[in-house]
């Protein structure tokens, strides 16, 4: 077994993307969750603040959940770019290190 490590840093710079472009996707339906499921919205279809108020709750619960997930998504994207950025740096300077020890 070998104790090298093969990275690919396009296959990582493309995770990371993607990790962004869902937290993206996930804002948009976050948006339109917002705008379907809002307070009145509740309201008007349980009959009364009272009665729509347990959902109301969970609306708010749930989304604040879906803010935390998709900036977690973000958050792991922007991560996953930066390693793959530190990881091409230090491949290019052992690369030039390299070539002046050949020289």
């Amino acid at each position: 077994m070998s104790d090298e490590v093969r990275l690919s840093t396009e296959t990582l710079h493309k995770l990371g993307t993607s990790f962004e472009i869902q937290a993206e996707e996930l804002g948009r339906q976050l948006s339109a969750f917002r705008r379907r499921a809002d307070a009145d919205a509740l309201r008007d279809g349980f009959g009364s603040d009272e009665a729509a108020r347990p959902h109301r709750e969970l609306f708010e619960e749930a989304e604040r959940a879906l803010v935390q997930l998709q900036e977690k998504l973000a958050e792991v994207g922007g991560g996953i770019k930066e390693t793959v950025a530190n990881t091409q740096a230090a491949e290019d300077e052992l690369v030039e290190m390299m070539r002046s020890v050949n020289k």
